[in-house]
């Protein structure tokens, strides 16, 4: 059995400083770390799939470091488009998965599952996009591990959401990855951030899987002209698990907190 924990989207700020100056990210991701230790079985991994920081800034990096300390499980960070490349390579520096230059591609062994992580962050914007050189080190990567099932780990879904001010920012030219994914069938699916929403669709033949964010959610208005806006929905985490008995990934929607229970089953 295989248990990897996706966070995303956790947007840490500096002690004292509220996300959109509304909102107290870092302790709703204080929360998520102790929802994530009460797990039963562990998860083996908790990647948190991008948007670390809300500014990049250096003293940022630092509070996500202590607000990482309590975690009990292994974790791998991947950027996102709030991010700077070069401190977050810097704060985690200790991280051996992460590249000492260039993009921050990564590849990791869980139990059977290899898990391939996607820097699809540019630079000076929000918008994403899969470089030439990211796409040969996947599909290297991908030869490497045929035979085993894959997962794919990216920051920017590659997929439009249908929230006209989501789709902005979304990744570009997806259809590059498509190409590459109908030549490997053991890619088992595709998990993702950025959108501060649960969502479900495929590349090809690929599921994609979204994940929430740790603090608030992106308001759900698919009209045209719809005026951007993110409300204090429930926060959550996906928890992906793979079972040798269906051969398949499951992906769980799982909320951020205590409630009631166990309650009678029926």
């Amino acid at each position: 059995m295989t248990v990897i924990a996706q966070v995303s989207d956790i947007h840490v700020r500096p002690r004292g400083r509220l996300y959109q100056d509304c909102v107290d990210s870092n302790a709703m991701f204080a929360e998520a770390i102790e929802t994530l230790n009460r797990l039963d079985p562990a998860p083996q991994l908790v990647l948190i799939t991008g948007d670390l920081t809300d500014e990049g800034e250096p003293e940022e990096y630092a509070m996500l470091r202590k607000l990482l300390a309590p975690l009990k499980h292994p974790y791998a960070v991947m950027p996102g488009n709030h991010d700077d490349r070069a401190h977050l390579r810097s704060a985690f520096g200790d991280q051996p998965l992460l590249p000492r230059e260039g993009e921050l591609n990564f590849g990791i062994d869980v139990d059977q599952v290899r898990v391939l992580a996607l820097d699809t962050t540019v630079p000076g914007f929000h918008h994403g996009e899969l470089s030439e050189a990211t796409l040969l080190w996947l599909e290297r990567e991908l030869v490497a591990c045929t035979g085993r099932p894959a997962i794919i780990a990216m920051h920017h879904p590659p997929f439009t959401t249908g929230i006209p001010y989501l789709d902005l920012y979304g990744l570009r030219q997806p259809e590059a990855l498509s190409a590459l994914l109908a030549k490997h069938a053991h890619v088992d699916r595709i998990i993702a951030g950025h959108v501060h929403r649960s969502m479900h669709t495929r590349l090809g033949a690929v599921p994609v899987v979204t994940c929430p964010s740790t603090t608030t959610q992106i308001a759900l208005r698919l009209h045209a002209g719809a005026e951007a806006a993110s409300w204090m929905e429930p926060p959550a985490f996906m928890l992906h698990h793979w079972s040798d008995a269906g051969n398949n990934t499951v992906s769980h929607l799982c909320y951020i907190g205590q409630f009631e229970g166990p309650l009678p089953f029926a």
